[in-house]
């Protein structure tokens, strides 16, 4: 019994941190039978710089990550790089029903623009066929 209290509080911990800056702390008690929590705020300004350092380590993984899925074959083909960063629907299918993004000629365009630009930012989330494009 107490391995599957241990089992469950382990599970819970994964959710320990929410968008809303609240810690939801887990607590078993002396028996591993009654599981109890506690909403902490945590409205820190400056935080830890080891968060900060991992914060900008994962960015740069995911701007390599939709690099990879952006080369032509077989994934920039049918737009997963796309669907990677968030993007409207209709952009895959755009991408498939031309063809691989005319060719394969779109996914590799969206290859070297990804690892060129330093501001990766502008193209979560972009809705655009031709996310490069500036207005």
């Amino acid at each position: 019994m107490k391995f599957f209290g241990f089992i469950v509080s382990v599970l819970l911990s994964f959710n320990m941190v929410s968008k809303t800056n609240m810690i939801t702390m887990y607590y078993l008690d002396s028996t591993a039978t009654f599981i109890s929590f506690e909403n902490i705020s945590i409205q820190d300004k400056n935080p830890n710089p080891i968060f900060q350092t991992f914060r900008k380590k994962q960015k740069f993984n995911k701007k390599i990550t939709a690099a990879v899925l952006a080369f032509p074959f077989p994934f920039g083909m049918v737009g997963l790089h796309r669907i990677y960063l968030g993007t409207k629907p209709y952009v895959p299918v755009a991408y498939i029903a031309t063809l691989g993004g005319v060719f394969g000629i779109l996914p590799l365009i969206d290859f070297f623009v990804i690892t060129c630009d330093k501001n990766f930012d502008q193209y979560r989330d972009n809705g655009k066929v031709f996310m490069w494009i500036k207005e």
